[in-house]
């Protein structure tokens, strides 16, 4: 059963994050994972944006991201965020849901999101102090060589299908925390109590004072 986290304050807007805990870091996943996040969530040309943001017009921020762990003995997570006006809660969360569920395919996407993730490793430089702390994220990780290199050569053959497969296997079945920040007033309760069991959070819980 997902929970959800509500936070009464007082806004115009509701802000709506998802979380869950994903399995341990994966190195052979690297290259389907930063693909996959170009396409569902990375962008104003991914999936995401262009569903709930251009298309039916619910948020005026949106993205989603599968964050790898930053250790060998850390799990990796998943985070899913929109912003929306409080009147638009139902539509935003139906909507976010949705596409948490259940994965648009569009070939254009797919292939802006392949070039965009080929051309991000072709132009940035590793340099300086970057090298060293490169260097050291990567011992954490039990790397002895730069990942990036598995990804420019793995993402170049990679087809719409495996992002498929990425969404179905680490995004769609998931259980999920959600948390939502505005104002008490102006959130329909029913509405969150659709995606699980609701819980109030008072300011002082959450930010100590």
């Amino acid at each position: 059963v997902n929970k959800v986290f509500a936070i009464d304050y007082d806004m115009a807007q509701v802000e709506i994050l998802l979380v869950s805990k994903s399995e341990a870091y994966y190195k052979n996943l690297a290259p389907s994972m930063r693909l996959f996040n170009e396409y569902f969530g990375g962008g104003m040309s991914s999936i995401m944006f262009q569903e709930l943001r251009e298309s039916k017009a619910l948020a005026y921020s949106v993205y989603s991201q599968y964050i790898e762990a930053n250790r060998i003995d850390k799990n990796n997570y998943i985070e899913a965020y929109i912003g929306a006006q409080a009147d638009k809660l139902p539509e935003a969360m139906e909507g976010l849901w949705g596409l948490m569920r259940s994965m648009p395919e569009s070939e254009v996407t797919f292939n802006a999101s392949k070039k965009a993730v080929l051309e991000n490793i072709r132009s940035s430089r590793i340099t300086k102090t970057g090298i060293l702390f490169n260097y050291e994220q990567a011992k954490k990780l039990k790397l002895d060589y730069d990942i990036r290199k598995d990804v420019y050569e793995q993402v170049q053959h990679m087809k719409l299908d495996i992002v498929k497969r990425f969404h179905s296997e680490h995004i769609s079945n998931k259980r999920y925390s959600i948390v939502v920040l505005g104002n008490k007033k102006l959130i329909d309760q029913k509405v969150l109590e659709k995606y699980g069991s609701v819980k109030w959070l008072s300011l002082e819980e959450v930010f100590g004072y």
